[in-house]
């Protein structure tokens, strides 16, 4: 079957625009899938309930006001990384420095292993213990001191 010159180009004309299209379909469902994946992270974020706040006492060397008051979800981890909940720029806390999560209808803190300690009301805790907490209690990470609000 031999097609003359105007029919193959037509031929190709028309495969040129089925080609475009079916790559404008690939990108819209790729943003259609990646905006319902972005609908559900914001939903899962929102159901992270605020538990209650942390107000800064005393700011230690972190560029904190005293009386600020910070978020606590479940988890809260605190530490000088980025990747954390609470950020302290700070050199006396460590990167991974402590973690506040619910459970048992409750609040936990607990130390991860830093090198300047995590205290509760001046108490220092032992690293990976957790320690239930309560309304009104005292936490220092590092030189930076809390008071724990519901």
């Amino acid at each position: 079957m031999n097609l003359s010159f105007e029919e193959t180009l037509l031929v190709l004309r028309v495969a040129s625009v089925a080609v475009l299209y079916l790559f404008i379909l690939q990108v819209v469902l790729v943003a259609r899938r990646d905006l319902r994946v972005a609908a559900v992270q914001a939903q899962s974020q929102a159901q992270r309930a605020v538990l209650g706040h942390l107000i800064v006492v005393d700011s230690g060397s972190a560029p904190l006001a005293p009386g600020a008051q910070l978020d606590i979800l479940s988890p809260t981890n605190i530490g000088r990384a980025p990747i954390n909940t609470i950020v302290l720029e700070s050199t006396v806390v460590s990167m991974e420095h402590a973690r506040i999560y619910y459970r048992n209808n409750s609040l936990w803190v607990e130390d991860l292993g830093s090198r300047n300690h995590t205290f509760l009301n001046d108490q220092q805790l032992e690293a990976n213990k957790p320690v239930a907490v309560r309304p009104r209690d005292i936490l220092r990470v590092g030189d930076v001191r809390f008071r724990l609000v519901p």
